[in-house]
């Protein structure tokens, strides 16, 4: 009988912990893409994505054209590529944009200067603070 409870309480403890890891990481693909969050990291791929999501300290990646992206929370590094972009985020420590007509809009930043870590390559893209 006790072997049966311990197995029992094993076997419910692998399951719970099982549920929290898929709970955690999740796709989406559609007509428009992919988005992907694994942990605490987000990927989004394609084009005209409008999707919102929770971060917690990981890195964004948003590639593609025409996606409208918002991110709560705090994004460490937030990286978008391509052309059209727009992200809204809460709170980010270093922006790269890399294309075209790209932009971020940002609430704070844990920085010194209170102004994300930009880098950006191409025309037209801006970050601003809103």
């Amino acid at each position: 009988m006790n072997i049966m409870k311990k197995t029992l309480i094993a076997s419910i403890l692998f399951i719970g912990i099982g549920l929290t890891h898929a709970q955690k990481n999740s796709e989406t693909n559609s007509e428009f893409g992919t988005s992907t969050k694994k942990g605490k990291n987000i990927e989004i791929d394609g084009v005209g994505h409008k999707q919102s999501f929770s971060s917690d300290g990981g890195n964004a990646t948003v590639s593609g054209v025409n996606n409208v992206i918002t991110i709560n929370g705090f994004a460490a590094k937030l990286e978008v590529s391509g052309s059209g972009n727009t992200v809204y985020v809460d709170k980010v420590t270093r922006v790269v944009l890399e294309g075209t007509t790209n932009k971020v809009f940002y609430r704070e930043s844990p920085t010194k200067t209170g102004k994300p870590n930009i880098s950006t390559t191409g025309v037209g893209n801006s970050v601003q603070k809103k």
